[in-house]
């Protein structure tokens, strides 16, 4: 039987999608300073004297608005609203860097703060609108085998980009990049609005880009928008999800390991105390080193999926976020920023958990499952926040402790309740 893909979509619009897929990503990953809330909004929080509650404030609103994505995909269901969706994503996304860097520029001081606040709040909810469609545009429009070539050009080539983007950045905050390059720093606020403004004409491009994509033709059973059968059908996919043993069990696994993961910023701000300088100053550097990891890992951590079995990337990634910590806690320092690298490349989790998970479903629910997985990220939101709390009233070691705590609580789990090899389970009838 021939492929239902191979039939609708010929291979050159196969390869236009897969282009549209890996140059809209690898702009996001060149602006990720920006883009991957944490790091350079709580430096700059932290210049502005805010507690270090405040100054994870916004990776916390970045997971609390998680939900809205999802609530879009519900409304706007047809695929034929995929390439529009996407394209007024990316356009609104450029439209709050954009809007962020005329703030640094010509307002005062008081407005940073609230700007902080609502630019991840953006990036959350357009971030997660172009990571489902572009996940779409993929499944959709393309081959299994042209969808992994797809995927392993994406992220051999994104995180060097997220690298390079990290390096300019370095260079615009401090002027010097591990003594290797140096250059004049951009002074305060111009270092803010070039690395915020550049955003807008980058995921404006990438707008553009997406009108050379080609979705698929559809049948009619999936533009049907009767209201009644749409919510039997949300209920019946979650009754699916959450009565499938593997898949809740890898999904807490998920969210103990991201919990861990959300100790980033406090890692950042530990530039003060272990370098005696302002975290901003290295914001690049950390950046750089953790996308650089993740890159070289990307490929290893590939190998051990092909080459082990699935729960090996979970234990691995798990194993080297703690890893990742551990180093920053012992680590004394210049030699302590390596522990970035290694938790980004910990932070691979996110897509290893989620094709386990995707590994579990059958496969009307694969995307369902995955947007759900998505969805639950909300719970943790209030993790940057504890976190700060922690640190407020305990020290910033003493929220590393919590955070590694968190992560052995994750690899037990995995280790002890999941199966080498995940399986498709019935989760009574649907």
């Amino acid at each position: 039987m021939s492929n239902p893909v191979e039939a609708s979509v010929p291979e050159s619009a196969q390869f236009r999608n897969g282009l549209v897929f890996m140059i809209a990503t690898s702009l996001t990953y060149l602006i990720a300073p920006v883009t991957y809330v944490g790091v350079l909004h709580a430096t700059i929080l932290e210049s502005l004297k805010a507690s270090d509650t405040v100054a994870n404030l916004p990776e916390a609103v970045y997971l609390w608005v998680t939900p809205l994505p999802l609530l879009i995909a519900w409304f706007w269901a047809s695929p034929r609203l995929l390439r529009p969706m996407l394209t007024w994503a990316l356009i609104m996304k450029g439209v709050a860097g954009g809007g962020a860097a005329l703030v640094f520029a010509f307002a005062p001081k008081s407005f940073w703060i609230p700007v902080m606040i609502i630019h991840p709040g953006i990036i959350g909810i357009t971030g997660g609108v172009q990571t489902m469609c572009l996940w779409e545009l993929i499944g959709r429009g393309m081959t299994p085998r042209m969808r992994g070539l797809t995927l392993g050009w994406t992220f051999g080539i994104g995180p060097i980009f997220a690298v390079l983007g990290s390096c300019v950045s370095q260079l615009i905050l401090k002027g010097d990049f591990l003594g290797m390059l140096k250059v004049t720093p951009i002074p305060q606020p111009w270092s803010y609005v070039l690395l915020f403004g550049v955003s807008c004409p980058a995921m404006w491009l990438s707008a553009v880009l997406v009108q050379m994509a080609r979705v698929p033709p559809v049948s009619e059973s999936e533009t049907k928008s009767e209201s009644g059968a749409q919510w039997k059908e949300i209920l019946r996919g979650l009754r699916s999800y959450f009565l499938n043993p593997l898949i809740v069990t890898a999904a807490i696994g998920f969210l103990l390991t991201y919990s861990g993961t959300m100790i980033m910023n406090n890692m950042s701000l530990y530039a003060r105390d272990t370098l005696g300088e302002a975290p901003e100053e290295y914001a690049g550097v950390q950046l750089a080193l953790r996308f650089g990891f993740k890159c070289v890992m990307g490929f290893g951590l590939g190998w051990l999926v092909t080459r082990m079995h699935a729960r090996a990337s979970l234990i691995a990634t798990t194993s080297i976020c703690i890893a990742g910590i551990a180093w920053a806690l012992f680590v004394p320092g210049k030699w302590y920023l390596l522990g970035f690298g290694l938790l980004g490349g910990g932070e691979l989790f996110y897509v290893y958990y989620l094709n386990y998970i995707v590994s579990c479903s059958k496969p009307e629910r694969m995307r369902e499952n995955t947007a759900y997985t998505t969805l639950i990220t909300v719970t943790i939101g209030m993790m940057p926040i504890v976190f700060g709390l922690v640190s407020d009233r305990f020290g910033l070691r003493a929220s590393f402790v919590a955070a590694i705590g968190i992560l052995v609580l994750a690899l037990i789990l995995v280790q002890s309740r999941l199966p080498k090899q995940p399986q498709v389970a019935d989760a009574g009838s649907d």
